[in-house]
């Protein structure tokens, strides 16, 4: 257990508040997407590991349709793999369910999705691309599967609108109908021989071609809604990872960019799909989270980085919430394949629920840790920030008061070998050490004005141990959640 200290009768958090430990392993693909083990495989796995919850984050919809625009907007040519759509939310939702009753392990329900691509370039000179389909946003903790299959998507119409485009299937709407018409109305062709006339039906190929060609296309169409944002159309910038973030955080999920520094590229059926490294979006959108470990250390991580100024612009007001650092796996492989221990989460629950787990998340309080196979993980035994009044916050908690600032800091666990701490203040070091674990300190500080600090602690690779900042506003109260 971990505690965060407020004296009795302090306004926000109010009395002394227990939390429990919970380690999490988030970022996890099953068979029933494009994974090998199945929820329960990794629920028993997850169990014999020590591990308290898993969040499976199955592709809500793998599907990519290219039409030339203007057709492009509503449909085209598609390809689909298996996904949470394919396979059925409602089953989706139940496996988990099913895997977490049977181990007693929390399964949480989760999605990877792909807010917005485009295509540029032209089939017919072989420049056809596909941008930006790996940028991906983890959804966690929406069970309702009628929810989940209104969210905004690439590729999802069910997550679209009703717009001047749907008005195009009007169109193969009236050739339908058309066709329908000429079909049930009998056309006779005339002729003569000698006395005789000869009257023979005609048979209406052409209408009905027609009328086959045009409920194809109704059916490619239904339900006849288009995406949001054009896959043809021009850039539309951040607005559909914003809409996403803020669609997830309405229906009371949580949002964390995934592998935000990868890049990926293949080749399918002649066209080049592509995405390059995106961790630029953490601090330009509002998503909950953000992988911090392993695809975060080149950019997001350093004091100074990408995260310590979405830190910043938070603090300054200009961003709803704070991006929070979190561990991810991102594992499709068999069990067997599959080690739990690597990538951690270390959440600080008020309950162990689900419920429990999405609040741990959506307040910050947790750490993220990177460990290498078949060694000890590191342990942040203590983090948090008082001052001499006795007002107390830990990780994700806002501290409000004059005065200097005492911060602790406590990490157990390793190998037995050196690692460098640091302690970082809105992206500055202001304190450093090298030393094995265990240690324990207290680093005094006295900041002009409102400012957070943050714990970086680096072992020998890949051992890393990642803190959540904790906020120091120049007020009178102290909270929970920046």
């Amino acid at each position: 257990m971990l505690s965060g200290a407020h004296p009795a009768g302090a306004s926000g958090t109010g009395s002394q508040t227990a939390y429990t430990e919970l380690v999490a392993v988030i970022h996890l693909h099953t068979s029933l997407g494009d994974g090998q083990a199945t929820p329960l495989e990794l629920a028993r796995s997850a169990r014999s590991q020590g591990i308290d919850a898993l969040v499976i984050t199955d592709h809500l919809i793998e599907r990519v349709a290219y039409a030339p625009w203007p057709i492009g907007n509503v449909l085209g040519v598609s390809v689909s793999q298996r996904s949470v759509v394919s396979t059925g939310i409602a089953r989706y939702v139940a496996a988990l369910a099913g895997a977490e009753n049977d181990t007693g392990v929390l399964v949480l329900p989760g999605l990877e999705v792909s807010p917005y691509a485009r295509w540029t370039g032209s089939l017919l000179d072989r420049s056809l691309e596909l941008q930006g389909w790996h940028r991906h946003v983890l959804v966690i903790g929406i069970e309702d599967p009628e929810a989940v299959a209104r969210l905004p998507a690439f590729g999802n119409r069910a997550g679209g609108h009703y717009g001047g485009w749907s008005m195009l299937f009007l169109l193969p709407a009236a050739a339908a109908l058309w066709s329908a018409s000429r079909v049930a109305r009998p056309v006779y062709r005339e002729s003569r021989l000698e006395r005789f006339r000869l009257r023979r039906r005609r048979v209406p190929w052409a209408e009905g071609c027609v009328g086959v060609a045009s409920l194809v296309l109704l059916v490619a169409g239904y339900p006849f809604k288009v995406e949001s944002y054009s896959p043809v159309g021009g850039d539309p910038g951040d607005a559909p990872f914003l809409d996403l973030e803020e669609r997830v955080r309405a229906l009371g999920g949580v949002t964390s960019w995934a592998h935000p520094e990868a890049a990926a590229e293949r080749a399918a059926l002649g066209v080049r799909i592509a995405t390059a490294p995106y961790p630029e979006l953490v601090p330009r959108t509002d998503a909950d989270a953000f992988g911090a470990l392993p695809e975060g250390v080149k950019t997001l991580l350093p004091a100074g980085g990408l995260w310590d100024a979405a830190l910043r612009t938070h603090l300054a007001g200009r961003r709803r919430s704070a991006p929070f650092a979190l561990a991810e796996l991102d594992a499709h492989e068999a069990v067997s394949a599959i080690d739990l221990r690597i990538l951690q989460t270390v959440l600080l629950a008020r309950e162990r629920t689900h419920a429990g787990v999405l609040e741990a998340l959506r307040s910050g309080r947790m750490y993220a840790r990177w460990t290498p196979e078949a060694k000890t993980p590191l342990r942040l035994v203590a983090w948090s920030a008082g001052l001499s009044s006795g007002m107390a916050a830990i990780a994700g908690g806002t501290l409000r008061g004059g005065g200097p600032v005492a911060i602790r800091l406590s990490v157990a666990g390793g190998d037995g070998g050196m690692v460098t701490a640091r302690l970082i203040r809105a992206g500055s070091v202001i304190w450093t050490a090298r030393a094995a674990p265990p240690f324990d300190t207290t680093v005094k500080d006295d900041p002009d004005g409102a400012t957070f600090y943050r714990l970086d602690v680096e072992g020998a690779y890949p051992y890393r141990l990642i803190s959540n900042p904790i906020f120091v506003m120049r007020g009178s109260a102290t909270e929970e959640g920046a």
